[in-house]
């Protein structure tokens, strides 16, 4: 995948950041078939980040969507992996 990754916000370690992008670049790449595309990336990505950063992870993937979230400190990404298409991620 040669799309930059911009990070617009994020409250992470670099290890945590580098993880959660490398995370998503991975779901991005696995291509989920069906119609709720962005609904089976955000899961996922949850699943992974759960898994490797410990649970309780909530997750948006969308091209346009609002949020106000509460978070846990050094718990929150905000970015792109692919070109119009955000993720948000969030541990409250």
């Amino acid at each position: 995948m040669a799309a930059k990754t911009v990070v617009f916000a994020e409250d992470l370690s670099d290890e945590d950041l580098e993880t959660v992008l490398r995370i998503a670049k991975e779901a991005f790449m696995q291509s989920p078939a069906g119609g709720a595309v962005f609904a089976a990336l955000a899961s996922a990505i949850r699943r992974s980040a759960d898994k490797e950063l410990g649970g309780g992870w909530s997750v948006c993937v969308g091209r346009k969507f609002g949020a106000f979230v509460t978070q846990r400190i050094k718990a929150y990404g905000y970015f792109s992996v692919v070109p119009g298409v955000s993720v948000l991620m969030w541990k409250a």
